[in-house]
């Protein structure tokens, strides 16, 4: 822990780490909040899905085309421009009567117009501390984006369940818009300089290790959002419903895993081993709608969540050069967010079909294969452990 005490103390990084982290509020908001405000209004959970899913859509389109921005116009005109749009996008959702025919395509927009927060944060860091602090940095930034998932959900859920739908979908907006401002008005935002691109758009896909974290994040990713989706199918969006409670508990056990883990040498096995809790838990939680017993699966699967995503982090920094490093971090938000939505979609009408056990275990299959993927192409995994020794030297 006294390494993370060492990070915060370093000028100007615990603002833009907080900043960050709030303006990144609507991505543990939006699903659960659009869920539950469209099957309110429509009654189908499928609707619902395809509403994700056009948002996470456009959010993977984006992605990549704004990080690049970033490198060529700087960090500020583009996530300004991209969070005014988005925060109107949210009113309009939350208020205009709920219909296919409107909701897909403003769902489309706003995935289109949600800024890479993220991405940007991570090109700053190197700015402000020494590379030998990155790995302790990355993963203090993993887990404490857990927060997201913690807070957001229980936010989400008693914002539409005791104000209503719309309220839900309102609430990512005004803390979005907040924290979005704050971050772009820090002084480290303001004097980064990021290197230009070295290759075309897409190039570092080219990079092995990048695709096998990329694609293995887009399935570790679409189990977490058939998890939502199925938690809030089996206890319904009432005020008395203990969803909430329950995934903000999973991602405490994500927090704690984030940071115990947080300087354990990343070697070619490590994102495998990380991802098996993730697909044990999940597997767990097909066979149980008892509250307790599920919080029980999901606290195993959290405790391989926030370390498993350090390791995507790592992989996906050190595999590029630093003019690529936010187009690399973009390509693995969009995996992150194809897999939401492909996720949402299909455990949408599983939950229709089969109820909340469709989900769950959509959820369990997607981070079975998650888990696979590293070992398919572990040849591809590199070996980051000298990321640890050279902080340790």
């Amino acid at each position: 822990m006294k390494r993370y005490g060492a990070l915060l103390r370093v000028p100007g990084l615990t603002a833009v780490v907080a900043s960050q982290l709030i303006a990144r509020f609507p991505g543990g908001m939006i699903p659960l909040a659009l869920l539950i405000h469209v099957q309110q209004q429509t009654g189908l959970y499928a609707i619902a899905g395809l509403v994700l899913a056009a948002e996470a859509s456009g959010q993977a389109i984006a992605s990549p085309v704004a990080t690049r921005l970033m490198s060529r116009l700087g960090i500020r005109p583009v996530l300004g421009t991209m969070l005014g749009i988005s925060v109107m996008t949210m009113i309009a959702l939350a208020f205009i009567p709920v219909s296919p025919l409107t909701h897909i395509p403003l769902g489309l927009l706003l995935g289109l117009t949600l800024p890479p927060i993220q991405p940007a944060a991570r090109a700053v860091y190197p700015t402000i501390v020494r590379k030998s602090q990155i790995q302790s940095l990355q993963s203090l930034d993993a887990s404490v984006q857990e927060l997201i998932w913690i807070l957001g959900p229980v936010i989400t859920v008693t914002v539409a369940t005791q104000l209503g739908g719309p309220m839900g979908v309102l609430a990512p907006a005004v803390i979005g818009g907040f924290g979005g401002l704050w971050f772009l008005t820090r002084p480290a935002v303001k004097k980064a300089t990021l290197s230009p691109s070295t290759g075309k758009m897409g190039a570092v896909l080219k990079k092995p290790a990048v695709l096998v974290v990329v694609f293995s994040g887009l399935l570790v990713v679409g189990s977490f959002a058939a998890i939502e989706a199925a938690t809030v199918a089996a206890f319904g969006s009432e005020k008395s419903s203990p969803a909430g409670l329950i995934l903000g508990l999973w991602a405490a056990a994500s927090l704690v895993g984030g940071l115990a883990m947080g300087h354990t040498p990343i070697g070619p096995w490590s994102l495998t081993r990380r991802l098996f809790f993730v697909a044990l838990g999940s597997i767990l939680a097909m066979f149980t709608v008892d509250p307790i017993l599920l919080t029980l699966a999901l606290l195993v699967a959290g405790i391989g969540v926030a370390p498993a995503m350090t390791v995507q982090y790592a992989v996906a920094t050190e595999s590029v050069d630093p003019g690529d490093l936010p187009e690399s971090l973009g390509w693995l938000g969009t995996g992150w967010v194809i897999g939401a939505a492909f996720a949402s979609a299909v455990a949408g009408f599983a939950i229709d079909a089969w109820g909340s056990l469709g989900g769950f275990a959509m959820a369990a299959v997607f981070a079975i294969l998650a888990a696979l993927v590293p070992v398919f192409w572990i040849r591809h995994m590199p070996n980051l452990k000298h990321l640890v020794t050279d902080h340790q030297g």
